[in-house]
């Protein structure tokens, strides 16, 4: 139960609370008793000057400790909370009004005695002779020699004295007191269980928040309990369970993009152990059938056959290799200023043999006579070029054309390949960059491991750039991708 939210704030409030209430008491109990010594004491300001002035020997400076004993213990019967003492000009207690042997202290400090002279704020506190280290308030006035006009001591009173201690401790007892503790007591209930509906309040949506997150736990994270926004909700609990309902889609959405990923994984390995089998599965019958047969029956065409079989393997393992560190990442990309016209005019040179073995014609078609320079990866960009007019190539009929259209802007460069070939149906073009994926126009065209295009468009992210295909079946296709002129 204290490990929850609701109970810890409980509890902190709660001692926080009372230990303010206790402080809070005490100082008003301190001020209250700082207040009642305040007007005491200036209700008594001038009661020591009265008695130096009603008695005759000290208000010409003469102290006599005989006659002042029986004259202080007249005047306590006038007021018997008070405490009489003489003292001599160094504060040396010379008569007192207490008892033989209560006064524990056998000189006063002078200090308060000059403080109160010379007109301090009040309460001002001094010695109790008859308590050692207690102070109290206290009525003084000098005792001065009629002669010589000179201070001979000090008629100190206390105010209150031990009968006041008594009235203190007997407060304690007091209806006054009981009733303010009783509402003060009131007023701590009162602030506590407020305080635990508030507390209650404001965690309680934090404690259904906690609860959806373990349903949407348990329900595999497909579904999450939307709460009905609430006045008595804070803004800061309604901003936390927003930014929770956009990471729980966006794990969901992560979670479905991994099955979908696996998914896609396993469809991958099942495609090429097919396509591993088909090569190869040739490549063992076309041996096989060569070793068996008589040496003067041994066919060239069987070790051709079986080459070929072998260099498709080859190829799909490079496509492979290179697939996987696009994916991966780990791959080296250097950019660097390329003159994309020349590199145009190569690639098409290196595919003409294929091209016109197909009876398709090659071609690069710029708007200016001369070159144009894009920054990319050259090798890269080469294997971009090679692998879109191969695949243009395949998939163009005899007598039909490829180009390859350069286009100069201000700040990018445009390339387009074409052809005239058998186009693709408008619900595959978002899917035809995907591993393995067999268009319609691909059947029965087994020598494609379906790689190419997915290599294409990884490598043109590296050059963060995009691919983008229009197409129309029976009419031809354009992919087309921009590069920038700038260092990436």
């Amino acid at each position: 139960m204290l490990r929850s939210l609701a109970s810890q704030l409980t509890l902190t409030i709660s001692a926080l609370f009372l230990i303010a209430a206790l402080a809070l008491f005490q100082w008003y109990l301190h001020s209250s008793e700082k207040f009642a010594d305040e007007v005491e004491q200036v209700l008594h300001r001038d009661l020591a000057a009265h008695i130096v002035h009603d008695n005759e020997k000290l208000n010409n400076g003469i102290i006599e400790a005989s006659s002042l004993t029986s004259a202080f213990h007249t005047k306590m019967l006038l007021g018997p909370e008070w405490e009489f003492y003489a003292l001599d000009i160094n504060g040396k207690v010379l008569a007192y009004s207490a008892p033989e042997g209560a006064v524990k202290l056998k000189s006063v400090n002078l200090k308060p005695i000059n403080d109160y002279l010379n007109g301090k704020n009040f309460p001002v506190y001094g010695d109790d002779p008859r308590a050692l280290g207690t102070q109290k308030i206290f009525s003084v006035t000098p005792i001065i020699s009629a002669q010589s006009s000179q201070t001979q001591g000090y008629l100190y009173v206390v105010i209150g004295g031990q009968k006041r201690d008594s009235a203190t401790a007997l407060l304690a007892g007091s209806k006054v007191l009981k009733d303010s503790a009783f509402i003060l007591g009131l007023a701590i209930l009162f602030g506590l269980a407020a305080m635990l509906i508030a507390v209650t309040i404001i965690t309680k949506p934090l404690k259904q928040l906690s609860q959806r997150t373990i349903e949407y736990v348990n329900n595999d994270f497909t579904h999450l309990n939307q709460s009905k926004n609430s006045w008595l909700v804070s803004k800061e609990i309604q901003d936390l369970e927003a930014s929770f309902a956009s990471s729980a889609q966006h794990i969901n959405k992560q979670l479905s993009q991994i099955k979908n990923t696996e998914q896609l994984r396993r469809e991958l390995l099942s495609h090429i152990s097919h396509d591993f089998k088909t090569p190869l599965t040739g490549l063992n019958g076309y041996l096989e059938t060569w070793l068996i047969s008589p040496e003067n029956k041994r066919s060239v065409e069987l070790i051709q056959l079986a080459l070929k079989n072998g260099q498709q393997i080859n190829q799909l393992v490079e496509q492979l290799f290179e697939l996987a560190r696009l994916e991966s990442g780990d791959i080296q990309f250097i950019p660097e200023p390329v003159n994309v016209v020349e590199l145009a005019y190569d690639v098409m040179q290196r595919l003409r043999y294929q091209a016109e073995t197909q009876r398709v014609a090659l071609s690069v078609e710029v708007d200016t006579n001369h070159g144009i320079i894009a920054y990319a990866d050259i090798g890269k960009l080469e294997r971009v070029l090679v692998n879109l007019i191969d695949n243009a190539i395949r998939h163009t009929h005899a007598n039909g054309a490829v180009k390859i259209e350069i286009n100069d802007f201000r700040n990018k460069v445009a390339m387009s390949i074409t052809d005239n070939g058998m186009g693709i149906r408008q619900d595959e073009l978002d899917a035809i960059f995907e591993p393995k994926y067999q268009a319609s126009n691909t059947q029965g065209n087994l020598n494609n491991a379906g790689l190419g295009l997915s290599i294409v468009k990884r490598l043109l992210e590296i050059h963060k750039s995009a691919i983008s295909v229009s197409s129309k079946p029976g009419m031809g296709s354009k992919f087309t991708f921009e590069l920038g002129k700038t260092a990436l």
